[in-house]
Order: structure tokens, then C-alpha cells, then sequence
């Protein structure tokens, strides 16, 4: 079987003048490890290609074996999130509704379910003023062990409920890696929050279903980071990921919080992944919210993740950054007019997208 040109490899530098018995050893060393190793002659000096399974090599320290001299990893880690090139694009569809490729997405609710009639209420509104996904917690990651953790299995029953009454699809936050398949039969793109991007179990367990993920990168993590703990869900198996940006930790900004639009371009050059944005965790308060979500639909995400609250000072969950009903539906028309400007006033044709095994769209 021909190895594909876009498959990662490893050159390895051997120092000159070294003996055939230490290349050996080496090579050797190198091939017990699952990999195909061939002897480059170079001027003066021998180098290792190194082909095959070489992900797990990228956590030695190769470059302190005797003999070595450099080590050159050739091709991305993240090889199932990477952009193959600039003509590729992928789709996730959750429901009705696709994400990425051109298409727009507005997912919009309050940061926690409180309770039924609230939750109905808003779902009917958001749904109303243009969202196209309803989100709402049922379990509830909180800095502090006092706080409300949501209403855990009651809240999914009142999802179900909301997705009933006005047909938007829901899009809630999973923990715990048990609550999967419970969880699958409610949501319908299952949300891991920062707090959990780097919950290896959680990710290898979501990679193993074929349920849409909404992955949002951690606050104080790199965009290498964030590619890679992606990779953990498409590496099981499961092609149906968003990621999301949610604002990073910076002590010198205002509450704490800075959005990093930069990240936009930096993920779309990348990866073939949907790209949307949070900019209400992003602005931890809600006056900036507005400005911050047309700011991420000029910078090219795919969709944005808005919180909406009646009555925000009542809310149990950060009610600061969420906006109320009313400025939500005034900001809908001002995110399509500019969506609608940055993609030339047409949605990207659904071409060259990137299909899963069996000829699905991903």
C-alpha cells in the first residue's frame, strides 16, 4: 500500500564521522517501535527517514540518543484536523442545520437550564429572532464547588421539551465520559467546554460515536494545543467536529478575558475543521458582546455562540455577559448583513468538501 504524500515523517540527523555499529543501533532501536527506517547517504554524514506510525516518536527526546545529532519531524501531529490545501473544506451537520463551508450558524440560549418555563420561553424567542440551534447546560463545570451545577438530568428533559416546541436542535455541555450515550439521546451537538479540552478520557470516548462535538479551546491554551486535542476526537473515528473559540486568560485585560480573533485565520489556514466563536465568555460582559460577534463574523467564523437571558441579573450562571432577548434579536440582522458582505453575498458553493469512509459529507 502506497503511503500517502501527505503522511507525516521523521528525518534524523546522525552526527559525522559516527560508526555503523551505533547507526544500527539506533535504526534498530527506531524500528522496534513500529517503524519503517531507510539510510540516506548525505555529505559526510548518514541520515534516518523515519515512515510509518511516528506519532508516538514526537514525545521522545530522540535528539539526546547517542549519535543524534537533530531531529526533524516532516508533516503535522494534528494530520486528521490539517487542511489539505486551500481548495478543501469541510462540513459538520447537526440536524438540519450545517455548519462550516460557507454557512452561517447561530447558536443562542442561556448559559444554564433553570427551570421549564424559562427555558421553553427562550427557545421560542431565539428561535424567533433567527437562531438555528438552541444551547442550554444541564451539568454545569463552575470554578467554585457552591455554585450552581445545573439541573443535571431534569435539565435534559426540559431540552427535549424545548426541541419539541420549536424544532431548533440542542446543543448542551458533556463532562463525564459515562454520560455519553445518555446525553446522545437529548443533544444533539454534544459541547466540550475549556475546562475540558484537555479530558483525554472524555475525547477518546467522543471519538468513538458519530454525534456532532462542539470543542471549545481552553483558556490558556495554544492553537497547537487546541488542533490536537481536536485530534484526539477525529483520531477515534468521529469526523463531526466544530471548534470554538472562547476567549483566553490575559491578566492585563479587562475582567480577565480577551477574545483572540487572531486564531480565526490562524485555524482556518490550518485545518479543514468549522471554525465558530463565543463571544460572550470572550467579553465576560455583555455591553461588549455585540461589537465582539460582528468583529468574529468579519474575521470569517463560521458561526457564533451567543447566551441569552431574560433576566440576566437573575441568572444563576454568568448572567454579566448574557443579552437580553431583545438586544439578541437586534443584533441577528446585523451579523447575517455581515456575513453576507465578507462571503460576497452568496454562500460558498458546497464543493470540494472533505468526505468521511462511506461518501458522508463531514
Amino acid at each position: 500500500m502506497d503511503r500517502p504524500v501527505d503522511a507525516p515523517s521523521l528525518l534524523i540527523v546522525l552526527e559525522a564521522g559516527l560508526a555503523s555499529t551505533f547507526r544500527r543501533r539506533i535504526r534498530d532501536r527506531l524500528e522496534s517501535l513500529g517503524t519503517q527506517v531507510s539510510v540516506l547517504d548525505g555529505q559526510g554524514r548518514n541520515y534516518l527517514q523515519v515512515e510509518g506510525d511516528i506519532e508516538p516518536l514526537r514525545t521522545l527526546a530522540l535528539d539526546s540518543w547517542k549519535g543524534v545529532e537533530k531531529s526533524v519531524f516532516i508533516g503535522e501531529a494534528h494530520r486528521h484536523g490539517s487542511r489539505v490545501d486551500s481548495g478543501t473544506h469541510s462540513r459538520v451537520s447537526v440536524g438540519d442545520v450545517t455548519l462550516g463551508a460557507g454557512e452561517f450558524v447561530i447558536i443562542a440560549g442561556p448559559c444554564a437550564v433553570e427551570e421549564e418555563e424559562r427555558t421553553l420561553r427562550l427557545a421560542a424567542s431565539v428561535a424567533s429572532s433567527g437562531a438555528h440551534l438552541f444551547r442550554g447546560g444541564a451539568f454545569k463545570p463552575r470554578t467554585s464547588p457552591y455554585a450552581f451545577q445545573g439541573l443535571g438530568d431534569k435539565a435534559l428533559q426540559i431540552l427535549s421539551r424545548a426541541r419539541e416546541e420549536t424544532g431548533l436542535g440542542i446543543v448542551t455541555e458533556i463532562m463525564d465520559p459515562r454520560d455519553v450515550e445518555k446525553m446522545s439521546e437529548t443533544a444533539d451537538l454534544l459541547q466540550v467546554g475549556s475546562r475540558n479540552m484537555h479530558n483525554y478520557s472524555l475525547l477518546k470516548e467522543l471519538g468513538m460515536t458519530r454525534l456532532p462535538v462542539l470543542l471549545k479551546r481552553g483558556f490558556s491554551s495554544t492553537a497547537e494545543e487546541f488542533l490536537l486535542a481536536a485530534e484526539y476526537i477525529l483520531s477515534g473515528g468521529n469526523p463531526n467536529v466544530i471548534l470554538c473559540e472562547r476567549g483566553i486568560r490575559c491578566a492585563a485585560a479587562s475582567r480577565q478575558v480577551v477574545l483572540d480573533l487572531g486564531i480565526i485565520p490562524e485555524l482556518k489556514k490550518k485545518t479543514h475543521l468549522p471554525v465558530i466563536v463565543d463571544p460572550s465568555h470572550g467579553s465576560a460582559e455583555s455591553y461588549r458582546v455585540p461589537a465582539l460577534a460582528k468583529a468574529a463574523v468579519a474575521v470569517g467564523a463560521d458561526g457564533l455562540l451567543v447566551e441569552v437571558h431574560d433576566q440576566p441579573e437573575e441568572a444563576l450562571s454568568d448572567g454579566r455577559q448574557a443579552l437580553s432577548p431583545e438586544e439578541f434579536k437586534n443584533l441577528v440582522p446585523e451579523l447575517k448583513s455581515i456575513h453576507q458582505i465578507v462571503s460576497g453575498g452568496q454562500h460558498v458553493k458546497q464543493e470540494g468538501l472533505i468526505s468521511a469512509p462511506g461518501g458522508e459529507d463531514i
